[in-house]
């Protein structure tokens, strides 16, 4: 049977002190928008009270979690264990968002977490601090959750960072990072999306409308790289 409490116990912050991977789930408000979840690594929770937890958020080929927390704030987060006895738990709350260069991330960033992600090439992954308030904290058995081992985190993507320039990641954020799939606008780095951003968001909006767009798209995209390669002679 699950069991539901108002804030961590001791036992619950030891437990999820050890956790190598959580999972973040949002949503934004409007009736049929897509339920976001997302796995997170790098061990990067921190626990700072009975009902506050903050973890790092690191740049990416989406930004659903940051869009929804802007427009609602409303998120869970969920461990479950993959050793030892099993165990799932569920912390929900709300969430903010906080950027490089905020007061609140720089005291955060420089607390928690300086000493791992100090190096200048590393932290350009990261893109904001979420700090999550927690309401209720959940629990529940776990059973049907499989073994499996950790061996390491991957570096694909802190590597894949270090090298871009300012202005490339600028791009990226604004091509990737200004909307959610559903069109909520994600607001990073304090700027309002680029035109590429807007086009993209219509073309969401259009494929939520009328699904048979996307399908479209990718055989005409198809059609024309075959006829690019002169498939058709």
């Amino acid at each position: 049977m699950g069991a539901f409490r108002q804030a961590l116990t001791k036992s619950d912050k030891e437990w999820v002190a050890k956790q190598k991977v959580f999972f973040v789930a949002s949503a934004p408000l409007q009736k049929g928008g897509h339920v976001n979840v997302s796995p997170k690594g790098y061990s990067s929770l921190r626990i700072l009270d009975d009902n506050r937890v903050i973890f790092l958020d690191g740049r990416g080929s989406g930004c659903e979690t940051i869009s929804h927390l802007r427009e609602n704030q409303r998120i869970t987060i969920m461990m479950c264990a993959f050793d030892g006895p099993p165990r799932i738990m569920r912390l929900f709350g709300k969430g903010s968002v906080y950027e490089p260069g905020s007061a609140e991330f720089d005291e955060l960033f420089e607390k928690h977490y300086a000493e791992e992600w100090k190096d200048p090439g590393k932290f350009k992954f990261v893109r904001s601090i979420i700090d999550v308030q927690v309401h209720l904290v959940g629990q529940s058995c776990g059973f049907a959750v499989p073994f499996m081992e950790y061996k390491s985190d991957r570096s694909t993507l802190v590597e894949h960072h270090k090298n871009k320039t300012k202005e490339m990641q600028s791009k990226s954020r604004i091509r990737d990072n200004s909307f959610s799939i559903d069109g909520i606008p994600s607001f990073l780095e304090g700027t309002s999306p680029g035109p590429t951003a807007a086009k993209r968001k219509m073309t969401g909006v259009l494929e939520t409308l009328f699904p048979w767009i996307g399908g479209a798209a990718l055989g005409a995209g198809i059609v024309a790289a075959a006829a690019s390669r002169g498939a058709f002679n």
